[in-house]
């Protein structure tokens, strides 16, 4: 696991490169868990979603797992940064309790209230930004680290 701090856009950049090469990405799946204020909890229906993740992840080793996380910008910056590591650590940990996950194959990032990716100009921005971004990559053979 890798806690790479770079910009949003690149990591994705990154993930646009592999999934556009055809001999590396097969298919992608992402899924977004969001949370409560000031809570790092994963709901039941959530619970459900990363099952589903779990089932597909063992259905294939070939796979890079990457979880990004935010918060909103209530609160201050130093309180946003531990609660995001909070909600990032606790959605690798719940996959991981079914999942065989290491440094090969996942990290996660948490971005706390840093990484403005959503419009925070209508009336439920800010329930948007308390989330975790996860993005898998399913390959059909493994790429070169």
């Amino acid at each position: 696991m890798r806690n790479l701090k770079l910009p949003y856009y690149l990591m994705l950049a990154t993930i646009f490169i592999y999934s556009t090469n055809p001999l590396l990405a097969q298919s992608s799946l992402v899924k977004t868990i969001y949370f409560k204020p000031n809570s790092f909890r994963i709901e039941k229906k959530y619970q459900l979603a990363l099952n589903t993740i779990a089932r597909k992840l063992n259905d294939n080793s070939n796979f890079n797992l990457k979880i990004f996380s935010f918060t909103d910008t209530i609160g201050s910056d130093n309180f946003n940064e531990i609660l995001s590591q909070k909600r990032a650590t606790a959605v690798f940990n719940y996959l991981k309790s079914m999942v065989k996950l290491d440094t090969t194959n996942s990290y996660i990032t948490w971005l706390g209230e840093s990484a403005d990716i959503y419009d925070l100009h209508f009336d439920n921005a800010h329930s948007q930004k308390r989330c975790v971004d996860i993005l898998i990559q399913f390959y059909k053979k493994k790429p070169e680290e």
